[in-house]
């Protein structure tokens, strides 16, 4: 293997571990009541304690994301189609989040990452029967990525 290649596969490794550690930061931060958000615990084996520091970054993070988000769909109700397209979307709960409320009606959500982060979140979804209930039954399994009328996985070297 070239050593141009064995560096981007150690700099790839490393980005897709940020998400093992972003995941126990979001849980930690709702755990201590910075926002409420059920479906993140699905993602983690333990809850980790991180400071308060790290708790509010990650609040920020999240509610800058969440309005975000809400503010789009609020002002695309009127159209009959909507997507919601998330970079490096990692284990984010917000499909899940957005579909609990029901403001997900005529919008489908896009999660792009790489193939191994995309395939575990499936992985985690498919074997977890509280998040597998949030999408709809005539979804599949494609290749170790969840396909489903509102909620897609795709694999990208991004």
């Amino acid at each position: 293997m070239p050593v141009t290649s064995k560096k981007k596969l150690g700099k790839d490794t490393a980005v897709q571990g940020t998400n093992d550690s972003s995941v126990v930061s979001k849980v930690s931060a709702a755990a201590q009541g910075y926002f409420q958000d059920v479906y993140l615990q699905h993602f983690v084996c333990k809850v980790a304690r991180r400071s308060p520091l790290i708790n509010r970054g990650y609040y920020v993070r999240w509610r800058a994301v969440d309005h975000c988000v809400r503010r789009f769909l609020e002002l695309t109700a009127h159209c009959s189609k909507r997507q919601i397209l998330s970079l490096g979307a990692g284990f984010d709960s917000l499909y899940f989040r957005l579909h609990s409320n029901g403001s997900l009606i005529s919008a489908i959500v896009f999660e792009v990452d790489f193939p191994d982060v995309a395939r575990r979140k499936s992985a985690l979804i498919n074997s977890n029967n509280i998040l597998r209930e949030k999408l709809d039954s005539d979804g599949q399994l494609t290749q170790g990525l969840l396909q489903h009328s509102f909620y897609r996985k795709l694999c990208l070297h991004i």
